[in-house]
């Protein structure tokens, strides 16, 4: 009888028990979700079906810079113009904000117009906002933000000229560079300003005799044989010090005469008793290039010159190796002119010989 007592007086007080109730955008107890500091369970806030919310950001802001076809992304430069864009709903006015800085609209921090345009005016990390509010300005939504990286310049290519060769050039050649910026919309045609670097040396532009300018391609004439390397600093106009900078990729191998090309047939491998031709591009100042070819294994330190049928080393662009032994050999061009004993320029190629056909 006593158990039947204490069994009752459990379901009365279970019954009554106060749960609290759910009140929108509120965290309430329950006994279904996770437990907070003191033990208690909560569950989400709850939104009202007629409460303004901002629901997810478009176009600049989810994508986060300038998206190229190739689907590479390059960053927002400053001048660059950005329109703030967000899907929202149960939204009457709203409010942007840029690293705590409302973006006006016609002087008032609420607007009914959605979207808003910004020019960029610095680089860095801005973190951007929108709060939207119904029709009772009493609903607020809670705040969405997006954090967006700019940079001040970019600089998307730095690269010889089209009409260039290679990465060889001979003495006395002009040789031309071009550089490819990110051009913002508000950008006119003196918004950046390049300065070019040769072997690590200011250069003045031959256009101006100016060591900054305008100019997005650089021709430079080769004084003498050598190895040059080429760089150039841009900024914007109305800056005074290099806010980014470029070096091309390649060392310009600069000669009287030089190897354009040097291939092999068949190409780095082949089995054993086949015979390999080679083959070499010279170009030469002065028309009279000369060509010898040589092998050796990994291990060797010297090259086996390969003599032409009446047995002189240097002579025509092209030689026949048929190789003795297997194994992974260097094979190597070199070139000069016919009156010089000094090599002016070399290629080298990885070639393997093989114990049987593969």
């Amino acid at each position: 009888m006593l158990g039947l007592i204490f069994l009752i007086v459990a379901v009365v007080l279970a019954m009554t028990a106060r749960v609290p109730e759910k009140t929108p955008g509120s965290a309430k107890w329950s006994p279904d979700g996770p437990p907070n500091k003191t033990g208690q369970k909560i569950i989400p806030d709850v939104i009202a079906k007629d409460a303004p919310v901002v629901i997810a950001f478009r176009g600049d802001l989810a994508i986060g810079g300038n998206r190229e076809q190739d689907g590479s992304m390059i960053p927002f430069v400053i001048g660059d113009i950005l329109k703030l864009e967000a899907d929202v709903t149960n939204a009457v006015e709203y409010r942007w904000s840029v690293n705590g800085q409302v973006i006006k609209e016609k002087d008032q921090e609420w607007s009914k117009r959605q979207d808003r345009e910004l020019e960029l005016k610095q680089a860095g990390e801005l973190r951007f906002s929108l709060q939207v509010r119904g029709a009772d300005i009493a609903q607020l939504s809670q705040p969405k933000e997006a954090l967006v990286k700019t940079v001040a310049v970019n600089i998307e290519s730095f690269n010889a000229s089209l009409l260039q060769e290679d990465d060889r050039c001979l003495t006395g050649e002009d040789y031309t560079v071009e550089v490819t910026m990110t051009e913002p919309i508000s950008a006119d045609l003196d918004f950046y300003c390049f300065r070019y670097w040769v072997n690590d040396e200011i250069v003045k532009h031959p256009d101006d005799d100016e060591e900054w300018t305008t100019e997005s391609d650089f021709t430079y004439t080769f004084p003498a044989p050598g190895q040059y390397s080429f760089k150039v600093e841009v900024r914007r106009a109305t800056e005074k010090e290099a806010e980014a900078s470029s070096t091309l990729a390649e060392v310009i191998v600069v000669a009287d005469s030089v190897l354009l090309t040097f291939d092999s047939s068949p190409e780095k491998h082949a089995p054993l008793g086949t015979k390999v031709d080679m083959d070499a591009f010279p170009e030469s100042l002065f028309g009279k290039p000369e060509a010898r070819f040589g092998v050796k294994k990994l291990t060797e330190a010297d090259f086996k010159w390969l003599a032409e049928k009446d047995g002189t080393i240097w002579g025509d662009s092209q030689r026949e190796w048929l190789p003795t032994e297997p194994g992974n050999y260097i094979l190597r061009a070199e070139v000069r002119e016919s009156d010089k004993d000094k090599t002016d320029d070399y290629r080298e190629l990885l070639f393997t010989i093989t114990d049987t056909d593969f």
